[in-house]
């Protein structure tokens, strides 16, 4: 999914300098277009994300772009105010949905603003770039968002990642982006592209072989 991939009906606009929605946006739509176009067999491939197919993540981003804060919260009480549960079973239900009804539902939703009340808007920039990569990567599809992209979302993936996707990351470790100015953290360094780290943040321990340094050696234990 490179940045210059070819949308079908969603008119995009030029990532919009610190403001995430052009590029989330963006996203959504190349996203649409890339699942729609896979082979049929392929929308049920595994994903990244444990137990969700291909579809399956198509189907939590329409949700997250659909969504409400009152739709959220009807949704988390239904599952016993339980959020990992109540993330799981929306993407399953709506990854049952036809496959080219979810990705017209993506490309009409694709200005849908919500993220959680006290996070910065980065965090949907963040949910479907790396959702991307759980999505098509499996599949060997190249996924290439703009440095100034992700540089938007690490910094809150270093502070939240422990929070939002369970990952032990150590602290003792320096984050060091090769292909924008970017790093975090002191000790032993990992370096690789900046989305590659932060898909480490985002704990898809798939990345550790496009990522190198001395700092590896600390998560050889977690992968």
């Amino acid at each position: 999914m490179a940045s210059g991939g070819i949308l079908k009906r969603c008119q995009t606009e030029p990532m919009g300098g610190t403001h995430p929605w052009p590029s989330v946006r963006r996203r959504r739509c190349e996203l649409a277009d890339a699942v729609e176009a896979l082979k049929p067999d392929q929308w049920g491939t595994p994903s990244w994300c444990e137990g969700w197919r291909v579809r399956d993540v198509l189907g939590h981003l329409v949700y997250l772009a659909e969504a409400t804060q009152v739709s959220i919260l009807t949704d988390l009480l239904r599952a016993g105010g339980r959020p990992d549960r109540s993330v799981d079973r929306t993407a399953r239900r709506l990854g049952d949905e036809p496959v080219s009804e979810l990705a017209t539902r993506l490309r009409e939703a694709a200005d849908g603003r919500y993220h959680v009340i006290g996070s910065p808007p980065a965090v949907a920039l963040g949910d479907v770039l790396v959702h991307s990569a759980d999505a098509l990567r499996r599949l060997g599809l190249v996924i290439e968002p703009e440095p100034d992209e992700v540089r938007l979302v690490l910094p809150i993936y270093r502070r939240l990642g422990r929070l939002v996707f369970h990952a032990a990351m150590p602290r003792n470790i320096r984050l060091v982006a090769t292909d924008l100015e970017w790093q975090s953290g002191r000790g032993p360094e990992i370096r690789g592209k900046a989305f590659d780290l932060l898909l480490l943040l985002a704990n898809r321990r798939q990345v550790v072989t496009e990522l190198e340094g001395p700092g590896l050696s600390s998560l050889k234990p977690q992968i």
